[in-house]
This record gives C-alpha cells, structure tokens and sequence, in this order.
C-alpha cells in the first residue's frame, strides 16, 4: 500500500508528489527504476538512528528492526539516537515532527504532517561525509513509522507471524534490498484491530504458564507480543481478553504502560463500557447490583475512575450499558423502558469524558456496539448522538446483522462492524479450528466498506490461534481495501500468504489443500459435526449425511478429506525443514483435526446403520472411529509438548468447554439378527430384502459410477462372483472371497463408453454364490443430443448450480467463488438495487416424467442490507405466475439456527404437474444480498440428501 515517485532527494520526491504525480498500485509503482540498499554484505554493515526525542515506539521498532536484521543475517546493527554517531549505510527512523534527518538539506517531511497513519520511504546518497547512503523511513506518527519500519523488515524476509506461528525467516549470507522513494496511502478503515475473547482454553493457560508466569495469567509479557503482532499486520487496536477467569487489563498498571509504549489504541467490547471489564471489576458485594435504575451513582463513580486512571491512553470508549456479562440491561423489563435508561447513561458517560479529557465530545472516540439486544433496542428509536460510531454487529456466525440506511450512514461518527471469526453461544461454539469460509469474511467486510462502514474494524479472534489466516484476510481488508474489490483477488491473497510464509516456487498445491479444506468445512464446521446444540447443551445426534444413496455422500466427505490428509502429507516433504513448525500450525494441524473429527463422526454412524443390517463389518468402523479420536488427542498433544520444543504448551484445546461434540460417541453397536448369511445393498435402494434391486439409471456420462456392496451378515466363508449379459457395463472388481476378515466388497458398476447401446436397455447384474444369488436390475437411457447444454432429469430430479444459467439480465450479478455448497454463487450485489425487476437468472431444463414438481432453491443465509430491505426473490416456470418469498430470519430462531449450522438456507416451492419436455426456471432478485447457490427440481425420485449433488447435465 505505498507509492513510488522521485529517485532519491527527498525534497525533489515532495515537490513531484505535489506536481500532481498520484500513485493508485498496492506496492511499487514508479517509471524509476528502484536502487539496491546493502543492509549485511562484506563490504557494508548497517545501522540504525531513531530521535530520542521521539516516543518510546521509535525505540522499540528501532530496536525490533535490528533483530530482525539479525534474524535474517546473523548479524546485529548498532542503535544509535545520535545521527552523528553513524557511518557507512544507515537506516534512520523518525516522524514528520522529529527525525535524526532533519539535520540533512534534503529533508522535507511537510507532505506526511496531519496524515493517520503515514510513512514514507527515501534513499539518500551521502547526505552528509560519514553516511554512503541513507534510507530514511519517516512516519507520519509513530504507528506510521512502526508500519513503515515492519513492512522493511517483511522485505527481508520476516513474516508478521515470525512469532505467533514460528514463521521462521531464512538465513542469508547477504542482505541487500531493492528500494524505490516511496508513500503509503492512508488506511481504508481508520480504527483497525482484534478481540481477545473465549480465552480460557488457549490463550490464557497459554501465557499463564509459558510468558506472565509470575502473575499467572494473561499479563504486560503477553499484551507486548501481541501488541507487535498488531502493529506487523497494520492493525491499531485491541479489544483486551476479558472472560471469568482472566485479571481486568487495567488492574495490571504494567499493561497500560504496554499499550502507551506500543501507542496501542484500548477499547473494550459490547459488554464494558468505558474500558470497565465488569466480570472481574465488579464487585456486587460490596457494590450492589449492575443495575443503572437503582445505582446509578455507584456506578458513574465506577466509570469516572477509570476515566481518569487511563489518562494519556489512546483509546476508544464505549457507551451505554449492559449486563455484567454477555447480557442484557438490568432493571427494565421492555425495549422502552431501556432506551430511556440508555439516554440517561449517554448523558453522563459524555459529561465523565468532556470534564475528565478537558476535550469536546467530538475528538473522543466513542462507539456504541449494537450486539444483541442493542440492536433491537436501537431500532425501536433509541437516539444515539451524531458523533458516536454505530458498530453493526454480525450475528456471531459471519453475517452481518444489519448496515446503515442511507440516513445512518451520513452521520458524523462514521460506522463501523464488530466481527466473529470464532464464538462461544447458541446454537453452538466453534472454538476450535478457524474454518470461517475467506469468501465469507471477504464479502460480508466488502459489503460494509461498500456501505460506509469504515470507521471501525474489530474482530474477534478468540485465542489467535489457529485463526492466523482470517485475521490476516480481515486486517488486510481493513489496511488497503482497494485490491479486495475484485472478487477474484481472494485467491490470489491466499497464494500470497502461504508463498510468503513457505518460500516455495509454486503455492497452487498448498492454496488448493486450504481451498478444500474451508468448502468442506463450509458445509459443516468440525464443531457442528455432532449435530448437537448449546444454550441448552444437547447431546450428539447422527449426521445428515446419506449412507446408501449419491454413491455414498457420507463417504464421499471422508474420502475428500483422505485426500486432503495426504496432499497435506506431500506438500509437507516439499517445505524447508525450519517451516514445519509452521506447516503444522497453519495447515497440517488444522486439515488433520477437521478431517478426523468427521471421520468419527461418520463412521460413528456408518457403525449404527450397518449393525442394523446385520453386517459383520460395522465393528471395522467402530475400531476407525476410535482411531479418528485418538488421531486427535495425538495430534493435540503434540502441539502443546513437541511443536516448537513446548513452545506453545497450553494454546491448543481439543475440547473446549468439554461439549458433547469433543467426546468419543457411544460405541455399543446394536446388531440387529438377520435371516441370511450374507446379502447384498446397491447405491440408492435401502430395501435389502427383495431378490431384485433396482440401481440408478446410467445416462452414459463417464463420471457415472453406482456401488454394490456385498456383505457378510455371519461368520462364514462365501465365494461371490458378478456377471452380467450386457457388454455396456464394467465392475471395478468382479469376484472375491467373503470371510470373517474379508467380510465386505464395495465394487462399482460405471459405464463402458465405447460400447453404449444405440437405445435404451434394461440389463440384469447377478451375483453368484454357493449361497444363493441375488440380481440387480440396470437400466440405461440414451442421452438425447437434441438436449445438449440444458439440464436434464435424472433418477427422479434435476440439479443445477446456480452459476450455469442459461442466460442472465441486469448487470448486478456478480458470481461468487467459495460460497456455497457448489464452490459458486450468483449474487445480486451489495448495494441496494435501482432497479429490482432487472435482475434475472434463466435456466433451461428438461423433465422425462410428467408430475408434479418441488423446486428448492439453496442460498447464503446472509441478513438484509439494513432495516428498510428485505431478502426477497421470485421464481416462475414458463413464464407463469411468479412465486416470491422472503428467506430473512428474525433473532435466534429455529430457521436462523439451521441456517448459520449448515451455512445454507432452503425454499421449497411446489409447482403443479410439468408435462414431459423443456422449460424454462426463472430466478429474479428483489433486494441485494440475494446469494443463489443451486436448485432441485424433485419430480419424484430425488434422495435425501445433506451436501452437493453433482448436477444433471
């Protein structure tokens, strides 16, 4: 995010800038060619100068900056305050109100006074006799300077994440940068930072017992590391930890010190207002209740001391009142009674800060967060004053609940959105892995810049770890949003971030494996994979996921995270040995916990269901889902004994707050007897009782594949073998042995393409054995050419993805990648529309059996733009009647809870009888956000089904 202009004399570089040259490119861009700076080489040893009347984050970028020299180079620059002191090649630090360059003729900061957040880069040849050349870094403030300072170092080779996830930098014999004059843009959201929350099974056992031991808690130690990490991802701001358990920020003096010194901007989330942590600070006791109806005074003289305990502390106060914790206000019993409490305490907060900072309101920051009940609260006509920002809140699960109205977003205290990329609540946490789809954060944070939220940025990211790669996404987005426009710039980030950290010529592999890994989690996060909730705690249930249709979609899921396990595997041995810590934090960790979490979940059931058909097999999954536990609790451990040599010993829970879904699933399998010894289940009929089974019908595609399972239901010892008349159809195998070891075949029936039939065939599939035969009944239906390029009926229904429409009008549409079940959607935009009859997606289709039809339409569960939209679209066939329906949800409902579990939401609409032959399906958005994933057109034989279907093409 800098621009490049003049070649190296600073005032030049001013007076071009001026000129009118204006640099739009996130990094370099400049018709001069760049110079090289030696920073280690045998011939020049750098140094570095920073004012010592500056503030103490000079001193502390300063002194990082030269460890990161080191880190890099094995060698360690000199420090000085003093310019005088310095020779040869010289780094020197300095702000637009002090820099040791003031003394050189060419210095002229005067472009980057009152700018937020500012830096610049310059090189200058021998500015005085001692000094070969100098690279000056000059802040507009001090986070500019620390900004400019640590985008050097990440020049060199030193990630932001050097630390948090041992990104450990590569050792070079030299050290010599390529450097351009430059300037960097200010950020495209002015308060930029994170959310330390749900910190009782990572991060604070983490810092207790590894940095703040001595306090035995989350302490100055641990706050100065995150501080830096902050300040290396250009963010500004923190919302301190603040669960039960942990000590309140500011009853540790040391932390406050940490904050002015890293000039670390404090604010405190929904339920502190004015920096108070109350689940630690308030004391009922000896205070009395939280309750600002009966004891306003004790708590006025509450937040008036920490007013004035925080003086000179950069920070963001938040106003009004609610529970002690994640609750609402106390003492009023409606929404009414609540906004005339809520005026009351605006009153006074404002009078604390006026009187107490000697300010006007204007230049305090103030937000109000509208989480939860707030934002019912507020839309019932509770007036908040002009120059507070508004924080929308996204409902815990990635959706933005709400945006300003063209009225709010006017207002002088700008808006800004209060983010989760992990949570602790009903339906139910996901603490665990960080599996929030990139797409999702990309386009919800698009949404609000688009929509003039822009003020204020937060997100919560619960431990820090395993989130690295969202919070980087996030902070990015917040830093330079003008790249992250373009919808299709998500991957090329992606790539950006893995090659940055793993130094490999080609990152595809790696971006494709975290690709995956976020669709499959997408579908169902490993933490919901139990089916279970919370608020109340239920208990686990068996998955959506079909056992015996869709060529075994519960298997399927498994088999793509097996596949994901071993490219994780590959991809390993190709990373330099000094990144595997690294590795396995950000990728093999992560892919391997998810991926086992289903397996025990899946094979759980596949144990149930096939011991209810008597098959000898289903202990074979109960030993794999124990396996797939173990897995976990391996895997576990060894991040918090042997990654890193201990390191990180405390951060990685595999079950936070103990919830059913983190424990071994019951393993007594019910055996059901059967009549037979052995038998036979085909792909889609769950029927095992008739001599004659009836598999899918082939269309003659060549991803067609149908499966037989051929089982033991005792212990005997049967020999089988497949035959058939036909020559149109192949088996993946077709004979073997059924023995107590052996005592289940899966063998695939596909279509032999080089020798289909002309017209369409019936065909029978015996398998034979010394203990009867059974017969499966195939049907081919020859693929009409006249049909080619629409969507077809198949087995029952028709599936389409949303992205293959046959025709589009309105230039709204936008397609979408990695959102929704197909990897694809059609969005309707994020602005509100002028013209909402416009937008029309078609699709042609055709139907081989007359009746009646149920059409499903799957989009994002995403929420209205704000109060005065909806989420509407219609749909019609033939161009009948259209059929319009809203899918927002209000609160906590049933519907918003499916919703946010399975990341889907599904409209069911009936269609009376469709006569065989092409139609045309209809689907026109009505309001922006309208995300269209796939449809289902059940004309009677549609199987159920949780994931995907491919479609019928």
């Amino acid at each position: 995010m800098v621009k490049s202009n003049s070649r190296f004399i600073f005032k030049k570089f001013i007076l071009f800038l001026k000129g009118g040259f204006f640099c739009l490119f996130l990094f370099f861009c400049s018709p001069l060619k760049a110079q090289n700076f030696e920073i280690f080489t045998s011939k020049h040893k750098v140094s570095i100068v920073y004012s010592r009347q500056s503030v103490k984050l000079d001193s502390i970028t300063a002194h990082l900056l030269a460890k990161d020299i080191y880190a890099v180079s094995g060698y360690l620059p000199l420090v000085y305050t003093d310019v005088k002191e310095a020779k040869g090649n010289v780094i020197i630090l300095g702000n637009s109100q002090h820099s040791p360059a003031q003394s050189f003729p060419e210095y002229d900061a005067s472009l980057l006074k009152n700018k937020w957040e500012v830096f610049s880069f310059v090189l200058l040849k021998r500015p005085n006799e001692k000094i070969k050349q100098a690279l000056v870094i000059t802040g507009s403030d001090a986070r500019g300077l620390a900004y400019g300072v640590f985008h050097l170092s990440e020049k060199m080779g030193i990630n932001p994440w050097y630390d948090w996830a041992d990104v450990h930098p590569e050792k070079r014999k030299s050290l010599i940068i390529n450097i351009k004059d430059t300037i960097s843009k200010t950020p495209s959201v002015k308060y930029r930072g994170i959310f330390l929350n749900d910190e009782d099974w990572g991060l604070r056992p983490w810092a207790a017992n590894n940095i703040d031991t001595a306090l035995k808690n989350i302490g100055p130690k641990t706050y100065a590391r995150i501080f830096e990490l902050l300040l290396r991802l250009k963010a500004n701001m923190i919302w301190p930890a603040m669960h039960p358990g942990t000590k309140a920020f500011f009853n540790i003096p040391e932390n406050l010190a940490v904050a002015k010194a890293y000039e670390i901007i404090v604010g405190s989330s929904h339920a502190e207002p004015m920096l108070r942590n109350n689940v630690d600070e308030w004391k009922e006791t000896s205070m009395g209740a939280f309750n600002y109806v009966s004891n306003p005074s004790v708590i006025n003289n509450y937040w008036q001391k920490r007013i004035e305990e925080t003086q000179g502390l950069q920070a963001i106060y938040s106003l009004g009142i609610r529970g002690v914790h994640d609750s609402g206000m106390e003492g009023v019993k409606n929404n009414k009674e609540a906004i005339k409490v809520l005026g009351d305490v605006f009153k006074a907060q404002r009078n604390m800060l006026s009187n107490a900072l000697n300010k006007d309101l204007q230049v305090i920051p103030q937000a109000l967060t509208l989480y939860k009940e707030v934002l019912d609260i507020y839309d019932e006509g509770l007036n908040v004053p002009e120059d507070v920002t508004l924080v929308w809140p996204d409902d815990n699960y990635g959706y933005i609940r709400r945006l300003g109205n063209l009225k709010e977003n006017k207002r002088s205290g700008g808006a800004g959105v209060y983010y989760h990329i992990s949570y602790w609540g009903r339906p139910h946490d996901y603490l665990w892995l960080s599996t929030t789809p990139p797409a999702l954060v990309h386009q919800e944070m698009l949404k609000a810049y688009q929509n003039e939220a822009k003020n204020m940025w937060i997100v919560n990211v619960g431990d820090i770890k395993p989130s690295e790669y969202q919070t980087q996404l996030f902070l990015d987005m917040a830093y330079e949003m003008e790249p992250f426009q373009k919808n299709d710039y998500l991957k090329q980030h992606l790539t950006n971030w893995l090659q940055q950290i793993f130094k490999l010529e080609e990152t595809q592999n790696l971006t494709h494996i975290m690709q995956a890994h976020y669709q499959l989690a997408l579908e169902r996060k490993p933490e919901f994979m139990g089916w279970s909730q919370t608020e109340p705690t239920t208990q686990i249930q068996q998955t959506k996921y079909n056992h015996f249709a869709h060529g075994d979609e519960a298997q399927k899921r498994i088999q793509a995270y097996l596949t994901l396990e071993n490219q994780v595997a590959e991809a390993k041995n190709k990373i330099p040995l000094h990144l595997h810590d690294a590795f396995y934090q950000l990728i093999e960790y992560p892919v391997i916990g998810a991926s086992n979490m289903n397996k025990k979940f899946i094979y759980h059931d596949k144990s149930m269901f096939y011991g209810k058909q008597g098959r000898l097999s289903a202990k074979s999954y109960t030993d794999s889902m124990f396996l797939a536990y173990e897995n976990i609790q391996k895997a576990t451990i060894f991040y918090n004994s042997t990654l890193s040599k201990g390191k990180w010993a405390g951060m990685m829970s595999a079950e936070p707050r103990n919830l059913p879904v983190f424990a071994l699933p019951k393993t007594t399998i019910e055996m059901v007897p059967q009549k037979t010894v052995w038998n036979i289940a085909v792909d889609g009929a769950s029927n095992l009782e008739s001599d004659t089974l009836i598999a899918p019908t082939f269309y003659g595609k060549a991803d067609e594949k149908f499966f037989i399972d051929i089982f033991l239901q005792k212990d005997v010892l049967i020999n089988w073998k497949a035959e058939t008349p036909t020559n149109w159809i192949k088996f993946s195998q077709n004979q073997g042995t059924l023995n107590a070891k052996q005592n289940q075949y899966r063998i695939w029936l596909k279509p032999n393409l080089r020798k289909l039939p002309k017209s369409n065939q019936i065909a029978d599939v015996q398998i034979k054995t010394n203990q009867g035969n059974k017969v499966i009944r195939l049907n081919y239906q020859v693929n009409d050419k006249k049909l080619e390029g629409i969507f077809k009926e198949q087995n029952g229904y028709v599936s389409i993805f949303a992205a293959n429409y046959s025709n589009k009008f309105g230039d709204k549409w936008q397609l979408i990648e990695g959102l929704g079940y197909s990897g694809k959607v059609m969005s309707s935009g994020n602005l509100p529309l002028t013209k909402p009859d416009s937008l029309v997606l078609t699709y042609q289709f055709y139907n081989s059996t007359s009746a009646k039809a149920k059409i499903s339409v799957f989009t994002v569960p995403t929420l209205p733009l704000n109060n005065e939209l909806k989420l509407r679209y219609a749909i019609r066939i033939d161009k009948g009647e259209w059929k319009e329906v809203n899918f927002e949800t209000f609160g906590r409902s049933n519907q918003w809870k499916e919703n946010v579990l399975s990341n889907i939401t599904k409209k069911d609409f009936d269609f009376p009888k469709l006569a065989v032959g092409i139609h045309e399906l209809e689907i026109k958005a009505l309001d922006p956000q309208v995300m269209i994933d796939r449809i289902l057109i059940d004309m009677g034989g549609l199987k159920p089904a949780y994931s995907v279907i491919k479609e019928t093409k």
